[in-house]
């Protein structure tokens, strides 16, 4: 999602700078808190509503009489003026409530949509003791590393913990400190019997 953000930031930075793009400076924090004021999907509300319980008060909410503005000059007394913030501060906490609620829907919504998208890609869990080969990633952003093997191992699988994450252990038995998500590991199916080959070489490494 953070991603996603970002190219749209970057999109409309470039869009309003034009051929001029030492103004992204000028036009950064506008679009900054353009978005801030801008209602989301998963939200139903904008960030600035979830964090100040009301809506950012825009120039045209001052000029034009509007519902959504307190007309505080007409609030003389003390008791008046804390009734009117407290009035507009009361369903704060309720809208989060429902803020809340509906990003986590829309997160399920999601997982259904990706789930039923990718239903051909989804593989069993892998078992402790199943032995895999883990994808190194690094090698992506290194150039001159094209036809170099991206896998490293093998490995002997742990355990699986929360989230699809596993934890491995390399040959001698010694469990790696990094966890690893599903998508970087795949079986391997050495030659022979896997559990001589492990015991062998610990024999060497003892030797």
């Amino acid at each position: 999602m953070g991603e996603r953000w970002h190219k749209h930031l970057k999109d409309s930075v470039g869009k309003m700078c034009g051929e001029n793009g030492s103004k992204w400076k000028e036009y950064l924090p506008l679009l900054k808190f353009a978005d801030q004021i801008s209602t989301k999907q998963t939200t139903g509300y904008s960030p600035f509503q979830i964090q100040c319980g009301q809506r950012a008060v825009k120039p045209i909410y001052i000029e034009t009489k509007t519902y959504l503005a307190i007309e505080w000059h007409k609030l003389s007394p003390k008791g008046d003026l804390l009734k009117a913030r407290a009035t507009q501060l009361s369903g704060k906490e309720e809208m989060r409530k429902r803020a809340e609620k509906k990003l986590r829907k829309s997160r399920e919504d999601s997982i259904k949509y990706w789930d039923k998208r990718l239903a051909h890609k989804i593989r069993k869990s892998i078992e402790p003791v199943e032995i895999v080969l883990v994808y190194n990633r690094t090698l992506e952003s290194q150039l001159g590393m094209l036809f170099r093997n991206r896998f490293t191992g093998p490995y002997w699988v742990l355990k699986q913990i929360s989230n699809g994450l596993y934890e491995l252990e390399n040959p001698y038995g010694t469990r790696l400190a990094k966890i690893f998500a599903a998508s970087q590991i795949k079986s391997f199916y050495p030659r022979g019997d896997p559990e001589e080959s492990r015991s062998g070489e610990e024999n060497e490494e003892l030797e």
